[in-house]
């Protein structure tokens, strides 16, 4: 679910802040050399790799969430089992012929291997996604420039990244944490398979921290502007 979600919001952000940067660029022509062109994918490369790396803390919190509070509240309940076939009732006095009973199928439970995959592809992703970010943020500040963080591309950076996981947090975190607490504290109906929270509520916490950074960045941008000219 958080790799649907920051993936979609990933490339409408990237997008729109190419457009924006065109049309910022638009009077004075748009700046097409090879630093320039190498400055924005850098960027993109490095938000690429955070958010690889969010996709590898939610499968790993699904994993501790799941160790520490069961199977059930993240990865919902077992697979219902199929129910043998009830014998029709015979007339009175009169014998009835002997109806096989064909044992019916075990379902299996897959879900420990779905909390082993889960762990699996937390630690990848955030293997990858760590060596990924590091290897663009080394040359992004190999290739920076003194007002660097002055640049309209490193604001368009920290806002894209802020209304990504801002807006990955509010729809997952509230949603995750509703699951749990149903699961928690309204019995499920007999025969009823009550899906569970992991997807949702690993996905928020996830991506919380991380809104957090960004929106700390961009206030911290905010606080170093210059003021402009009087004229």
């Amino acid at each position: 679910m958080l790799f649907g979600v920051l993936t979609g919001l990933a490339v409408l952000g990237g997008l729109a802040l190419l457009v924006v940067l065109f049309l910022q660029r638009g009077r004075e022509g748009v700046d097409l050399s090879l630093s320039s062109l190498l400055r924005v994918y850098l960027y993109l490369a490095s938000l690429a790799g955070v958010i690889a790396l969010s996709i590898g803390v939610a499968g790993i919190l699904a994993f501790v969430l799941a160790a520490g509070f069961g199977l059930d509240v993240i990865y919902g309940g077992p697979t219902p089992q199929p129910v043998p076939a009830i014998a029709p009732l015979c007339a009175p006095n009169q014998p009835c012929p002997p109806i096989p009973q064909p044992i019916p199928p075990i379902l299996k439970d897959d879900r420990e291997r779905r909390m082993g995959e889960d762990l699996v592809r937390g630690v990848t992703f955030v293997i990858f996604g760590g060596v990924f970010w590091g290897a663009h943020w080394l040359a992004r500040r190999s290739l920076g420039r003194p007002d660097e963080r002055q640049s309209g591309l490193y604001r368009g950076y920290l806002m894209l990244g802020t209304a990504i996981f801002g807006i990955a947090t509010i729809v997952l975190l509230p949603m995750g944490i509703y699951q749990a607490l149903s699961y928690a504290l309204v019995p499920a109906a007999p025969y009823s398979f009550r899906p569970g929270a992991g997807e949702a509520l690993s996905g928020g916490l996830a991506a919380l921290p991380l809104w957090l950074a960004y929106l700390w960045l961009v206030m911290r941008a905010l606080r170093t502007t210059p003021a402009p000219p009087v004229a």
